[in-house]
C-alpha cells in the first residue's frame, strides 16, 4: 500500500471507531439512570450493612437502658417494626451545581468506552496487523482475549468484593457515634473508577509474566526466586493504586496480586520455550 491508502485506511478505522463510540455514548446518556443505580451498588451494599450493625447496636441499648422509649431512636415502638431514626441515607451529595450533570456525563463517557472499545480495539487491530509478520499477528491473537478477560475479572471482581468492603471500612474507621459520611458525587465515581481500572490492570499479571517467559526473556525459576521480593513490589503497587491511606483498600489489591503472580508461575512453567546451549543449532 502507498502511504495514502495507509492514511486512507486509517481514516476509515479512525471514522469507524469514533462513530462507535458516539452510538453508545448516546446509548449511555439515554439510559443513564440504570446504569448509575448499577454504579450506586457498592455504596449501597455499604450503606445497607452499615445500617444493619446500627441497628443492632440501638437494641443493645434500649436493651441496657429500660428507662429509655423505643420511639426514642425507632420511628415505631413496636419491636420488629419501624426504622431507625438515625438511619445513614444511602443517596449521594452533590457539593457543586454540576456535580450530578458531571456525574452523568463520566457514566455515559464510561460507558461507551467499555462497551465501544472491543470495536475501536479491532478497527485497531485491522489496520496494524497489515505490516505484522504471521508469527507477531499469532502472538496477539493468542494473547489479547485472555487479557481482555482478565482486565473484565479484575473490574468485576474489583466492583463487587473490593469497592463495597473498601467503602465499608473508610466509612466506619472512625465512630458513627461522632462522624457521619456524607460522599459526593464526584468522589465516589473518582473512587469507583480508580479501583476497578487499577484492579483491571492487575489482573493483566499474568499475562505478562507468560509473555516474558514464552520470548525467554526471564526463566520461570527467577520467578518463584524473587517471590518475597514481589511482596514488597505487590504492597508498594497497591500504595500507589489505590486512592485512599486506608489499608483495607490496598491489602484487598494485594492479595489478588500475590495470586495472580503464583498463577502466572506454574502457566510460565508449562509454556516457557527452553532457551538454547551456546553452540547447539
Amino acid at each position: 500500500m502507498t502511504l495514502g491508502e495507509h492514511l486512507e485506511e486509517l481514516r476509515k478505522r479512525v471514522f469507524r471507531g469514533v462513530l462507535a463510540l458516539a452510538i453508545c455514548f448516546g446509548i449511555g446518556w439515554w439510559q443513564v439512570e440504570p446504569i448509575a443505580k448499577c454504579l450506586m451498588g457498592p455504596w449501597t451494599s455499604a450503606v445497607e450493612r452499615i445500617n444493619t450493625e446500627l441497628e443492632q447496636q440501638a437494641e443493645k441499648t434500649l436493651a441496657g437502658h429500660p428507662e429509655l422509649k423505643r420511639t426514642d431512636l425507632f420511628t415505631s415502638d413496636e419491636p420488629g417494626k419501624g426504622e431507625l431514626k438515625e438511619r445513614l441515607d444511602p443517596r449521594l451529595s452533590t457539593f457543586a451545581v454540576g456535580d450530578s450533570f458531571f456525574f452523568s456525563m463520566n457514566i455515559a463517557i464510561y460507558f461507551a468506552l467499555f462497551l465501544g472499545s472491543p470495536f475501536v480495539l479491532w478497527q485497531l487491530w485491522q489496520f496494524i496487523a497489515a505490516g505484522l509478520y504471521r508469527h507477531e499477528k499469532r502472538l496477539v491473537t493468542l494473547y489479547f482475549p485472555f487479557s481482555a478477560l482478565l482486565f473484565l475479572a479484575g473490574v468485576v471482581f474489583c466492583f463487587f468484593l473490593v469497592v463495597p468492603i473498601g467503602l465499608y471500612y473508610l466509612a466506619t474507621m472512625v465512630s458513627l457515634d461522632k462522624v457521619r459520611p456524607m460522599l459526593g458525587l464526584g468522589q465516589y465515581f473518582d473512587f469507583l473508577s480508580t479501583m476497578c481500572l487499577s484492579m483491571g490492570l492487575v489482573f493483566q499479571l499474568p499475562i505478562v509474566m507468560i509473555f516474558l517467559s514464552r520470548i525467554g526473556l526471564v526463566e520461570p525459576k527467577t520467578y518463584s526466586k524473587y517471590r518475597g521480593h514481589f511482596l514488597v513490589v505487590a504492597l508498594f503497587i497497591a500504595a500507589l493504586l489505590t486512592p485512599g491511606p486506608d489499608w483495607y483498600s490496598q491489602v484487598l489489591m494485594t492479595i489478588p496480586m500475590l495470586f495472580l503472580y503464583e498463577v502466572g508461575i506454574l502457566i510460565a512453567r508449562f509454556s516457557a520455550k527452553p532457551r538454547r546451549k551456546p553452540g547447539t543449532p
